[in-house]
């Protein structure tokens, strides 16, 4: 099960657990002349203080009836729920959560690996949505895909190469869903958003994308050109519309 493991047997129940506890907090109390000795002592402070948080209010998370599948994608979800679920006991306004997937870098075998690594992320998105549901906040969680590349639609022998555009995935209770946004591109071998080799001409900003996001964040409009600098190409943020109208409530 994951969790925030916290430094081997500090304050456990064995032998040694009190001792090590009380040599550790000792080390960090005094304060240093040198910076970065004063920087990591604070830190681990921080990393110490925040795990025993975590591992408080985990403790008062519900659970949950939905099951999830066994595989490191589901289980992140999985914790991502319970955190979700503990919410008052971490005193926070919002909460952000990130899930890393790797091996999409399908150079080789493509299809076959899709058809492996898909169902998954499908699966694990719905149980992702089941849990929400039953908490009772699917409404006010929104989850979204990123990438810092895309596929050719052209294969490279064996697989594919790098790209440029490429889709995303949003779901949550306040997306308009069922539907694709931005503009689909024409997939010929003559289509004019072809550059070469099947790397495509994204038609929708990933700016406006996040800023769609952030707008249903809570970021205000006059804070979107600060955290997305490039925006104003693509957007203009004193429009009454959102950028894609992702969301029924922007």
């Amino acid at each position: 099960e994951f969790g925030a493991p916290g430094i081997f047997a500090y304050g456990d129940d064995t032998d040694y657990g009190p001792f090590r506890k009380r040599m550790i907090d000792a080390l960090l109390v005094p304060t240093h002349d040198n910076l970065l000795r004063q920087e990591y002592s604070r830190r681990l402070r921080g990393a110490i203080d925040n795990q025993l948080t975590y591992t408080e209010a985990i403790a008062t998370a519900p659970e949950l009836a939905t099951g999830f599948s066994d595989n490191a994608f589901s289980q992140s979800l999985y914790q991502i729920a319970r955190i979700i679920g503990a919410r008052d006991a971490f005193g926070v306004a919002r909460q952000t959560f990130f899930v890393q997937v790797g091996g999409w870098d399908h150079h080789d075998e493509v299809l076959n690996n899709q058809a492996e690594m898909l169902p998954e992320i499908s699966a694990g998105l719905g149980e992702f949505r089941e849990a929400l549901v039953e908490l009772g906040i699917f409404g006010r969680v929104t989850t979204f895909t990123t990438s810092d590349f895309a596929r050719t639609l052209t294969s490279n022998g064996k697989g594919s190469d790098h790209g440029w555009g490429g889709h995303h995935l949003v779901m949550g209770g306040e997306v308009q869903g069922g539907r694709m946004f931005g503009e689909y591109p024409l997939i010929r071998p003559d289509s004019p958003l072809d550059v070469g080799r099947g790397v495509y001409v994204p038609t929708t900003a990933v700016d406006e994308y996040f800023a769609d996001l952030a707008l249903w964040f809570g970021v205000s409009r006059l804070d979107l050109a600060t955290i997305l600098p490039n925006l104003g190409s693509f957007y203009d943020a004193t429009s009454a519309t959102p950028p894609i109208g992702l969301f029924r409530s922007t």
